[in-house]
Order: structure tokens, then sequence, then C-alpha cells
């Protein structure tokens, strides 16, 4: 995969200050050991156990099997947790690579299983194919579209405290204990603020909360595992920002506990004072003897936040190549279409994992919390393709539309092409997905009526620039002429029918063109035939001429092509001459030359058998031409027209002159 500079995964160091803190507590991945499944996940522990159960693994000494949420073909969930052994295997045969601990390093995972890039890091292992979605507590950290983060339930971030200073937090209080520069003291009370490893998705959000980034945290904090009190919490004055869902499903034993010391030595979750709230607000509430989520906690907009499940864009577009109807069915909604994680027996136990289910699980309309995002690799070249150079045809009620590629060629490379057709109103009428090595496509069958087209080249990072077509698709019209071989001077006639398809009968305009010259037009009668007439000056030769249909509302446009033979004209050659003449004079013969349609010119000559006795040339299509002294005798004569570029040659009749 071409990078602009050298690949470096967005992976987690779980690293305190002077020195490691994570704990290895028992961890499940999919069960029993060596046990592949289709659906492969990684990243965010916040929703790790929830996943592991939906999957149908025992989680906590509970076997979810029969709970375990699958496709209509029958393919399943394999959830890995964020921790456990440092490598996973996902794939029979496939390569054992680096967990990817966190929300970031497992949407980084899943962006380097589309690219084959190597993960965690360019040093690391290819890991094409090895997954198809991502736990993320947090939405995208890169622009684009290649994925989609659907929302799978509502959580919120906490605070997680030990020590009974702590019971009651305001959002200034956590941003000046966190920032960079604090003296880490509430109300006078020296505290130790902890935060959970790098990648962490609820590092992220909770920052983002308080008003903070990772430029102006405190970095000489201490980092540990997220949702792992006990590791967090060691003594009184302590505090680490912590899932509530995790939380809950912790304390009433429904997920694995890493927070058992730490509650029995007294940690328990702050009540917040939410933004324009006047009194604080614990994230939860205790029914019988369990702890719950409190609503409004989850809801507000500060410290509410929607896990997602992160899935390539194009792998649940059912238009697309890469459509997998097996991701589809598990995790998205939409329309009749009900994800197989928003069924009731899911939500069931979503809800037992200390998660609100809501109205949008599955949703991936950008309006329902659904979003979406570039893939997470450091240094990738994230440009789409450009448009490509697009040519359409018109047929009969269809369009062929043909492209060839974008140059230059993109970054990185094109993986599909796709075709959209729309209608006047701007409604999609088809949309086709085409492979890269495809330069061609065909809608067929179409309603006559205008139309949009495009074709986009795509790459792994989502949609590249639209190339557009836009134009009337109609039925299809074919032009028929037919041209009589015409003299000079007389008008031709091109005789032109038109037919239609689809029982339309033609109707408009035809246009007879030499080259680039229009030499008439005609308007198609009721039965789709006009004869156009021609100058009567076109000069005698063989023309081809196209004759051309300008098409209708309904019909395309259509043209053939016709010969028309012009031939020279045929004169008429006349004469009047004196019948006697003395020969010591100059007797004066006149020509007169005509044809249909134009006045000869040339030359005229007197014969006397072969030999020329007199010439003369025509004006206005006569002559009068003075003889030579004829000698005493009965001269036989006889006048011929020499022709011209547009007339025939000819002789008159003889005339007899006598000489005395």
């Amino acid at each position: 995969m071409r990078r602009t500079r050298s690949t470096a995964a967005l992976v987690a160091a779980s690293v305190v200050a002077g020195g490691m803190a994570l704990a290895s507590p028992a961890y499940a991945d999919p069960t029993p050991a060596g046990t592949f499944r289709q659906l492969v996940g990684t990243g965010s522990d916040t929703t790790q156990d929830v996943l592991n159960a939906l999957a149908g693994d025992t989680v906590n000494g509970t076997d979810y099997t029969a709970t375990a949420v699958k496709s209509a073909s029958g393919a399943g969930l394999a959830s890995y947790d964020a921790i456990g052994s440092s490598t996973i295997q996902t794939r029979s045969g496939g390569p054992v690579f680096t967990r990817p601990n966190g929300s970031g390093p497992g949407r980084t995972a899943l962006s380097m299983s589309l690219t084959g890039d190597k993960f965690p890091t360019a040093t690391g292992v290819a890991v094409q194919g090895q997954v198809d979605f991502a736990r993320s507590s947090g939405g995208p950290s890169v622009s684009g579209n290649a994925l989609t983060y659907i929302p799978f339930a509502r959580d919120a971030v906490g605070v997680a405290v030990r020590g009974s200073g702590l019971d009651s937090l305001t959002v200034a209080q956590l941003h000046d204990v966190y920032a960079a520069g604090s003296t880490h003291t509430v109300d006078g009370q020296t505290v130790h603020p902890v935060l959970p490893q790098n990648g962490s998705g609820t590092r992220k959000f909770f920052l983002g909360a308080i008003g903070l980034n990772e430029n102006t945290v405190d970095t000489s904090l201490p980092t540990v595992q997220e949702n792992q009190a006990n590791d967090a919490l060691t003594a009184d004055g302590t505090l680490v920002p912590f899932s509530v869902g995790s939380w809950i499903a912790q304390n009433n034993g429904v997920a694995p506990t890493k927070s058992d010391t730490a509650i029995a030595a007294g940690a328990h979750l702050a009540s917040i004072t939410l933004p324009n709230d006047s009194g604080d607000t614990s994230p939860v509430t205790t029914v019988n003897g369990k702890l719950t989520p409190v609503a409004g906690y989850y809801e507000n907009a500060t410290f509410g936040r929607d896990v997602y499940n992160v899935v390539p864009s194009r792998a649940i577009d059912a238009t697309s190549i890469f459509f997998d109807k097996d991701l589809y069915d598990v995790f998205v909604t939409s329309g009749a279409h009900e994800a197989a994680l928003a069924s009731d027996n899911a939500e069931k136990v979503i809800s037992d994992f200390g998660f609100l289910n809501e109205s949008y699980n599955g949703s991936i309309n950008l309006a329902k919390h659904a979003k979406v995002g570039g893939l997470e690799i450091s240094g990738l070249d994230s440009s789409t393709p450009a448009k490509p150079t697009l040519k359409a045809t018109l047929g009969d009620a269809s369009l062929q539309l043909a492209w060839t590629a974008p140059s230059p060629a993109p970054a990185q490379a094109i993986t599909d092409y796709r075709v959209t057709l729309k209608d006047a109103d701007g409604g999609v009428v088809a949309t086709k997905d085409l492979t890269a090595a495809t330069t061609s496509y065909s809608f067929t069958g179409l309603a006559t009526g205008s139309y949009t087209a495009t074709v986009t080249a795509n790459n792994v990072n989502g949609t590249g620039a639209e190339a557009i077509w836009s134009g009337a698709v109609r039925y299809a019209s074919a032009a028929k002429a037919t041209a009589a071989a015409t003299p000079y001077g007389k008008t031709p006639k091109i005789a032109v029918t038109v037919t239609g398809t689809h029982s339309v009968v033609p109707g408009g305009t035809v246009t007879v063109k030499e080259g680039t010259t229009t030499l008439g037009t005609g308007v198609l009668g009721a039965t789709g035939k006009v004869t156009v007439s021609l100058s009567n000056h076109l000069k005698p030769a063989t023309h081809k001429l196209t004759v051309s249909y300008g098409g209708s509302a309904k019909l395309n446009a259509s043209a053939t092509t016709v010969s028309l033979a012009v031939t020279k004209a045929s004169p008429a050659v006349s004469t009047s001459a004196p019948v006697s003449v003395k020969h010591t004079a100059r007797a004066k013969v006149t020509v007169k030359v005509t044809a249909t349609g134009t006045v000869p010119g040339g030359t005229v000559r007197i014969y006397e058998g072969s030999r020329v006795i007199a010439t003369g040339t025509l004006s206005g299509g006569k002559v009068t031409v003075t003889l030579p002294k004829l000698s005493k005798a009965r001269h036989t004569l006889r006048a011929f027209y020499a022709g011209s570029a547009t007339v025939n040659s000819r002789n008159s009749a003889n005339f007899v002159i006598k000489s005395t």
C-alpha cells in the first residue's frame, strides 16, 4: 500500500510514570480455544464484555450460547478482548498479530485489514482481511467516509473515585485537576488523577468533555488500562474516568470484575454537576439491590455517549461489490431490516451490561447518530480518486456509459467504479458497483425523459469525484433516404422516411447536408415522410449527402447517407440564318442555346463539314456569328455548342445558305 510517509499505527502504550501498570485479569476470546468465527471484531474494552456475550461466549461464568446473535446465514461474532495474550489469530491459517487494545487500535486494525498494511507498525504483520469490525467507545478521529460508525447502545463516562471528599465534582474541577500545570487539588484536598491508556476511547471522550485534549492534559499523569479500578484507585484521593456501563456490569457481577478490590476499599462513582444544572447528578442508582443507569446522566450531551461498532462503509452498501450480507444482518437496522444486535434478546443482554438501549441501535442514518470517518492509519494518503473521463452513447430506451480511469492514478489504487442514474426529479433509478477492470456499463429498458448519470472511481478511502452526464433518453429512430439522378438546372429531390421504435410515429425536422453545408430542410408529415427539395444549381457530380433527423420528445436523432447524381443539363441549339447571300458579302448567323433551369454559356462554332468556319461566345444564351465570305455555291452548315461545366455539348440542325 502506497504511503506519503512511513506507517505509524495509532496503537496504545499503557505506560504510567515510572513504570507499567497493566493488570492481566481473566479475558474471553472466542471459546473454546481455536474457535474461528466469521465476523471478527477487536478494539474497545468498554463494549468487549457485552459483545462477548452477544457472540454466545461464556462471560463471568454465564453461558450466552442461547442468545448469540447471528446473520441470516448463521454467521456469528468473534469478539477479541482488548487485553489478554499479547497476540491473536482471527482466521484459521491466518497471521498472528498484536492484540489491538482500545478503540483507536481497534479502528486501526480494521483500517489495515482493508488496506493490507502491517499492524501495529510497519515492522508488524500484514492483517488484510483479518478484522471485520471494530468496537469503539468514541467517534471518528479522521475525516472521510471509508468507515461507518453504527450506534450500538448509550453509555456514559463517569468518574470513579476513592475517598469521601470526592463524592461530588464539577466539570471545572475536573478540568483543573487534569490540565497541564495542575496543582491537583479539589477544595484544598490533594488528589491523584489517573487516566486510561493512550488509544482509549474513554480517555479521548473524557478529555473532550472537560475541555482538554492530548496537547493540554497533564502528560505526567499515570495511566492504566481503562475500566480497571483496582489498578487506578489504589489510595484515597484517587480518581479516574470510567465507563458507567462497565462500572454497572462489574458491580452487578455480570462482567468480569477488575474493580472489586477498589470497591471494597470504598471506590464509587462521583456525582457530577452537569452543565447548566444547579445540582449534581449521580450516574447510577440502585434498584432491587442492583446498580442501574440514571437515564438523565446517560442522555446528557456532555457525559453521555453512543458506543459504536465500526464497519467498512462499502461492506454494508447493498449495491457494492464488497457488500457483506452477514455483516449487514448483524449490525444494520434500515427500513424493515432489523440488526440482529437490535433484537429483543440482544437488547436484554445489552441492558444487563449497564447500557441503555436506544431506538437508533443499528442505524446508518447520519441524522440518527451514525457517523462516518476515514481510515485510521497514520501517514496513509487519504485522497480519493479524481473523476474518470466519461462518454455517453444514447440508444433505444438505453444509455451506455464508457469511461477511462482518472489521471494521474490515485495513490491508493482504484478498487471499483460506481455508476448511478437519476431521473429528472433526482430520484435514483439505478446504481451499480463494478470491478476496477470494468470501463463501461449500459442502462436499458428506460422510460423516455431527462436523466443524470454519474460515474465515480473509488478506493479504500471512499468515493471519488463524480463524472457527470445529463441529457434525454428516448426511443430509437431510423432514417432512410433515396435520390434520383437529376440534370443540372432541375430541382433534386431527396425522399426521406423516418421510423421509430415502440410504435412512435416520428415528427420533426430533417436536414440534408453536404459536408458542413446545409442544402435543405423539411418537416416530416403524419406518416414520418418528407421530400426535401435542394438547389437546382448543384454542380454536376456525385454528391455524398448526410440526411439527419433531429429527433423528437420521444425519439433519438438518427442519420443516414445518400448519393445524389447531378448530371449536366441537356441543351437545345437553334439557328437563324439568311437563305442566300452575295458572295461578296458576309452572312450573319444567330445561334441560341437553351437548357431547363439555366442560361448556357460558352463557345459556339460554325462548321461546314468538318471545317470550323467561324466561332462565337454565348451571351445570355445566344450569339450572332459573322461568317466569312462564302464562294458561289450552296453551303450546308451547322452550329456546334461546345458545352460548359453544367451543360452538355450539342449540334444544331443543319442549315443551308446559298451564295450567289
